[in-house]
């Protein structure tokens, strides 16, 4: 490597890292980024699954689930007769919290009992600490028939929280709010239950624990759970946004939740599943039951001076959400989780970008460094390692710790970071390949110089059996061309001719194998594979013929001879196995095919005048192109042995890309499957009516340059073998006398 190589090169691994940090910190926090770190974060949620604890036992969940549905019927016709009477149940197995993720925000519309608010509200002033739901609507929305906020609970229990420090403007607020009717704020206590999902995937991530409304900050639904479980009032809960809400514990001692700017908590979402939902009537039941029987089942939750929190939970309600466990899981097992999370002490914590991007920045300086003068393979080696040891770094902190680190931008930057470095050096190998290129490039193809180049080593002899697809084409009549046309004049037609013949094969990822004359013998999947080599052979066919239109009407508008105005191309295409190496003399080789399926490609190419087509490919090479892309049309033209050949090979005609064949066409095609049908059952006479009816619709009719077509031949074939029938044996095939 040059001085100046390796100058430039000091100057990349100095500031490439700079600039590459500038670039993921100017992109942190675009929303392209959030999802995929979103969805890093969700594999690191299900890759723990296994080692996340129980949920704290205080928690019970209560399901309003299909069972409650099919004995109370359509929830939007429930009546609050139904919550009071599974309220005062409870009374048997008083819970410590009873918490509603409901809003009651309008009076009971029950006929069967229009007293059940009034029995609802009684039953929930039974109980210590009952808590309901409210809904704000946000910003400029609102509710319609929805209390103003500055006459909110007058006289009702819930109250607000006053020692607040930071922007209240940046909380989840509005102006108007679901409210508890007043009969049920009297006697219970409310919480903020929204909860917006994440407005670059949908998901519940985050959980305000406080929110504005009007100009006071209310608790939201897990807050107030949190105040009435530990038995102290709003006024004791201090709220430092951007940092931490506080309040004192029963026993002692203080909860110290971390909260954003927002007021908000980000969920650490252990598997949703670990929380047992039991069945709301089915509870209601049995509760009724233990006054009589006081045995409790196992399998149930004790109820008593625990937390219970009622929810939806059937398919087909409202309030279900995706998680990253579930696309469709009850929302107030989110609220149940925020909750699991505080009890627990279970927070989330992110790395900030900061102390991200500086680390990063000095792991990229350090294996710049160390891999300057290191092999093109331990470049590419030595960066994905780390990289997959920080992936791996990044989930085992999550796992044991709760701890997000970043993996989206210090990866790909990363990435980018090496894959930059590595191309640089690329550019200067590649500058002196161009010098082998430019010696050599003019005696041997450029497929086989960039094989030199690429293996390293002297080119030898010998070649290796491969899968290709071999095309032969000839000009139709060329013998003609020669006595007609001077040598200069000949050669300016062929430079033109195979010029754009060539780029067409090429530009499809062909190898031009020689050039015999007028000939183009050329290779599809060698030397570098293709795995679409058939279909981009017969694809190349098309656009062979489409080509030789134009230059037929370039030709006649230059007023060319009517012999270069009538030129037509025959091309012959064979897929299968050949040898394909460098072949020749110790002392000079060429890079080309050999094999029996070449031989058949240009038989293909030779044959396809015996049946006035000027396409025609083996049953072979039409299958594996149709495996690929089943966008062009073929015909079936006939079973035949080839000569020099033993074994039958099925041929057919390559008519045109599917959309540009016109009606007539599919009208011939369509009868002359018609007509071989009945050629291979023997049907002569009906075969040959049948090709009849083609032959009048056949593209190519005999004239000049065309002395048939394949109804022309297959009817006369037809007539033959009505005089003289072939054996019981005979199988379809027909034997080629010529080549």
């Amino acid at each position: 490597m040059s001085l100046k190589s390796n100058k430039r090169r000091s100057i990349l691994v100095t500031i490439a890292p700079l600039l590459t940090a500038g670039l993921m910190a100017s992109i942190w926090s675009f929303d392209f980024v959030s999802e995929l770190e979103n969805v890093t974060l969700d594999r690191r949620f299900r890759a723990r699954v296994a080692s996340d604890p129980p949920p704290d036992p205080r928690i019970a969940l209560i399901a309003i689930g299909d069972y409650s549905l099919s004995v109370v019927g359509r929830w939007e016709e429930w009546s609050r007769d139904t919550h009071a009477d599974f309220t005062n149940a409870l009374a048997y197995r008083p819970p410590k919290i009873l918490a509603f993720d409901f809003f009651f925000s309008e009076l009971s519309i029950s006929r069967v009992n229009p007293e059940g608010d009034v029995l609802f509200a009684d039953a929930l002033a039974g109980h210590l600490a009952p808590i309901t739901g409210m809904n704000i609507a946000p910003d400029k929305a609102g509710f319609a028939n929805a209390p103003p906020a500055e006459s909110f609970y007058l006289g009702g229990k819930t109250l607000p929280i006053t020692n607040v420090t930071g922007d209240l403007n940046r909380l989840l607020g509005g102006n108007t709010a679901n409210l508890p009717i007043p009969l049920i704020a009297e006697s219970a206590f409310a919480g903020v239950v929204n909860c917006p999902a994440s407005r670059i995937d949908n998901m519940r991530r985050e959980i305000p624990l406080v929110a504005r409304l009007g100009d006071r900050v209310f608790p939201s639904f897990v807050l107030q759970i949190l105040i009435q479980l530990e038995e102290t009032t709003p006024d004791a809960v201090k709220v430092v946004l951007g940092e931490s809400i506080t309040l004192p514990k029963k026993g002692g001692g203080e909860w110290r939740i971390p909260v954003d700017a927002r007021g908000i908590m980000a969920i650490n979402y252990r598997n949703t599943d670990r929380f047992i939902m039991t069945d709301y009537i089915k509870v209601s039941e049995i509760l009724e039951k233990v006054r009589d029987d006081p045995a409790w089942p196992a399998e149930l939750p004790p109820l008593t001076d625990q937390i219970v929190i009622v929810g939806q939970a059937a398919e087909g309600l409202q309030d279900l959400g995706p998680t990253p466990y579930h696309p469709l899981d009850p929302l107030f097992r989110v609220q149940a989780t925020a909750l699991d999370n505080i009890l627990r002490s279970d927070y989330l914590r992110t790395v900030p970008m900061v102390p991200v991007l500086v680390g990063w920045v000095a792991l990229a300086w350090l294996t710049l460094l160390l891999l300057r003068r290191a092999p093109v393979a331990l470049e590419v080696v030595i960066p994905t390692l780390v990289t997959a040891a920080y992936v791996v770094a990044a989930f085992y902190l999550f796992r044991s710790r709760s701890l997000v680190l970043p993996i989206v931008l210090p990866v790909a930057g990363f990435l980018l970071l090496h894959t930059s470095v590595i191309i640089d050096r690329l550019i200067i190998e590649l500058r002196e390949k161009r010098y082998i290129k430019g010696v050599f490039g003019s005696y041997v193809s450029p497929e086989v110089v960039n094989q030199i180049i690429e293996s390293g080593e002297t080119p030898k002899l010998g070649g290796e059996r491969v899968n290709i697809t071999i095309l032969f084409s000839d000009i139709q009549g060329f013998s003609t061309f020669s006595e007609q046309l001077s040598p200069e004049q000949l050669v300016e037609l062929m430079v033109e001719y195979l010029s754009e013949l060539t780029d067409i094969i090429t530009d499809e990822g062909g190898t031009l194998d020689k050039y015999i004359g007028d000939a183009i013998d050329a290779m599809y999947g060698a030397p570098l594979p293709l795995p679409d080599h058939a279909w981009r052979g017969v694809y190349s066919t098309i656009l062979m013929q489409r080509k030789q239109a134009e230059l037929r009407e370039k030709w006649k508008s230059q007023g060319r001879s009517a012999l270069i105005q009538g030129m037509r191309t025959r091309i012959g295409v064979n897929t299968g196995p050949a040898v394909v190496g460098n072949m020749g003399s110790q002392r000079r080789f060429n890079y080309t095919m050999m094999g029996d399926n070449v031989n058949l490609g240009a038989r293909c190419e030779s044959g396809a005048k015996s049946y006035g087509v000027y396409t025609m490919v083996t049953g072979d090479t039409f299958r594996a192109a149709r495996e690929i892309r089943d966008d062009i049309t073929y015909r079936f033209l006939d079973k035949i042995i080839v000569k020099g050949r033993t074994l039958p090979v099925e041929v057919y005609e390559v008519i045109e890309q599917t959309a540009r064949v016109d009606q007539p066409t599919l009208e011939c095609l369509g009868l002359y499957a018609d007509a071989t049908e009945r050629y291979l059952a023997r049907d002569w006479d009906k075969a040959i009516l049948t090709f009849t009816q083609s032959a009048a619709l056949e593209p190519c009719q005999p004239g000049v340059g065309i002395a048939t077509n394949p109804s022309l031949v297959m009817m006369e074939r037809c007539r033959t073998m009505k005089l003289a029938p072939p054996g019981d044996d005979w199988a379809g095939v027909y034997v080629m006398t010529e080549k």
